[in-house]
């Protein structure tokens, strides 16, 4: 809802669109007259607050939104208690353990006492303590032991030579600020890459030249399926053959229907004549329940699992997952898993955005990484 709000009417492919920054919201538009309040807060650099002020809404990460969101309330206000819904989903290693130390510093300085949903990260010292609920009933509490677990990632390795993407000596600049600059990339047939790269870095305007969403892939040299962008292609060419999912697009649900049934929304997303793989996909999931509610009241878990079914009703040549797995408990994230290694062709390309050694193991062998 927060994130509806803060988005406002504007559309997701905006935030690629230069030529509309005149009206678009920054970061210190939306905080407004608290920003005066920033010099007395003494933030841990790593927050990196001044660097977010000048920077539009529609063009924050994911990571950098959540960021935004949490400083809104602070400046607004010092809550004795603050609740943090999955504030970790989304966020590369480094941005957890900057956001991580914040909480204690904010829980320790406000006298804040903290409160948060969360599956498997590393949690904040701050927490000690926790429970876990199954069904609106609580089964048991128990102390928290902050322990990372190292995960072994496969050796990148070729697998074919037909090119579904590529990219050469990219160059991506907003004004003064390079973004990226002499990428290479080339993506073949039935390959698993990971996309690895800090919060900002570029990962999720990489997916946006592949999916025919950034003009700025009229100039650059981009080619996808081995013709190059803008030579006749038009974009629905392009994206009738690409799936993707990424966090950003929760935010840009149509606030019209969002009234309507989870399944209702789903459909009208997709061509008539899904109807039984829909309802496999309910079964499979076991969402069947929950998705005849309204989108507008369902949590952040079954909203990311609304997502996950409606990208997988259509079979597509490539797959463009931006951290998939958010949001998703342990059990539906397993689930996710078997059902991509039991269905996704041989020739189907995947290309995942994580930060999650765990998913990096499980789903590539071949890495690509973006500084920034």
């Amino acid at each position: 809802e927060k994130l509806l709000r803060l988005t406002g009417e504007a559309y997701y492919q905006q935030r690629y669109y230069s030529i509309e920054d005149a009206v678009t919201t920054r970061v210190k538009d939306v905080l407004g007259e608290d920003v005066k309040n920033l010099d007395t807060q003494d933030f841990p650099p790593s927050m990196h607050i001044e660097s977010l002020l000048e920077v539009e809404v529609n063009r924050l990460s994911n990571g950098q939104l959540k960021k935004v969101l949490l400083l809104q309330t602070l400046l607004k206000q010092k809550p004795k208690v603050l609740l943090l819904d999955y504030p970790f989903e989304g966020l590369d290693k480094t941005s957890r353990q900057e956001l991580s130390h914040f909480i204690d510093f904010i829980a320790t300085r406000y006298s804040i006492q903290i409160i948060l949903t969360d599956h498997h990260h590393h949690l904040p010292a701050v927490i000690n303590k926790r429970i876990h609920v199954d069904k609106f009933v609580i089964h048991h509490a128990e102390l928290i032991k902050h322990v990372d677990s190292p995960v072994q990632i496969s050796q990148p390795q070729q697998i074919n030579s037909t090119a579904v993407v590529e990219m050469k000596n990219l160059k991506i600049q907003y004004g003064e600020k390079v973004i990226l600059k002499n990428f290479n990339w080339t993506i073949n047939e039935g390959e698993r890459w990971a996309l690895l790269g800090k919060n900002g870095s570029g990962k999720t305007t990489v997916f946006s030249l592949i999916f025919a969403d950034h003009p700025i892939a009229y100039r650059e040299e981009v080619y996808l399926f081995g013709k190059r962008r803008g030579t006749g292609e038009s974009i629905w060419d392009i994206k009738q053959r690409i799936t993707y999912l990424g966090p950003e697009l929760i935010s840009y649900l149509n606030p019209k229907n969002i009234a309507q049934s989870a399944v209702d929304y789903i459909k009208s997303l997709h061509p008539k004549g899904k109807e039984e793989k829909l309802k496999e996909l309910l079964q499979y999931f076991n969402a069947t329940e929950f998705m005849q509610k309204p989108v507008k009241v369902l949590s952040s878990g079954q909203l990311q699992l609304m997502m996950v079914i409606s990208s997988f009703l259509e079979d597509k040549e490539l797959l463009l997952l931006d951290e998939p797995f958010q949001f998703l408990d342990d059990e539906q994230k397993e689930r996710m898993s078997v059902y991509m290694q039991s269905h996704l062709d041989s020739k189907t390309t995947l290309v995942l955005i994580t930060h999650y050694d765990n998913d990096i193991a499980t789903w590539t062998n071949l890495r690509k990484e973006i500084k920034g």
